[in-house]
């Protein structure tokens, strides 16, 4: 477009110095909004990881003191809250501690001794570095070794566990026999 100013003419002219350093400004706005998000994303991301769980499920074998524990670790750097804990034997689901699930009718016969447990219910916050005893078994020599063939028989019969704890951020996982690592829900 042209215009005519007092005799002679003039040319509108896009890039004038206003909008170079207007758009100049926007482009870097823009661009530290995009580092920001980044940013935010990232340290989202660790404060998550700062305080996440790490629940296994350890079989630990005393045979001087005729012991054997089933213990539930925390190897996290945050508590694991207990959301879920089921168990699966002979293809049937029981949704129960193993203190109660050793208790049932049909273990009766085995003649193992439970001399400690601790149940592990839903809410049960478990803090990092910490452990919980969830079965202590033995005795004596021979109940000791009743409760080896006890589990061993357990192995031979499908048995699983699945434990389902989450983090204070709510973030989720899951942890099973048949898994060695905890898994991300």
């Amino acid at each position: 477009m042209k215009k005519w100013f007092i005799g002679k003419m003039v040319k509108n002219k896009f890039w004038t110095p206003d909008r170079v350093v207007t758009l100049t400004a926007i482009f870097i706005s823009l661009f530290t909004l995009l580092v920001f998000a980044k940013q935010t994303s990232i340290i989202e991301k660790q404060s998550h990881l700062s305080v996440m769980p790490y629940l296994y499920i350890e079989t630990g074998y005393n045979p001087d003191k005729d012991f054997i524990t089933l213990t539930l670790n925390n190897y996290g750097v945050g508590p694991a809250i207990i959301q879920e804990m089921k168990i699966s034997y002979k293809g049937e689901i029981y949704e129960m501690d193993f203190a109660d699930f050793l208790q049932t009718d049909f273990f009766q016969n085995d003649s193992i001794a439970v001399l400690a447990s601790a149940s592990i219910d839903t809410g049960l916050a478990i803090p990092a570095n910490a452990e919980r005893i969830a079965v202590k078994f033995g005795g004596s020599g021979e109940r000791y070794i009743k409760t080896e063939k006890f589990l061993r028989k357990l192995e031979r019969n499908e048995f699983d566990y699945e434990i389902i704890y989450r983090s204070i951020y709510d973030d989720a996982w899951r942890i099973r026999k048949s898994d060695d690592i905890p898994e991300k829900l």
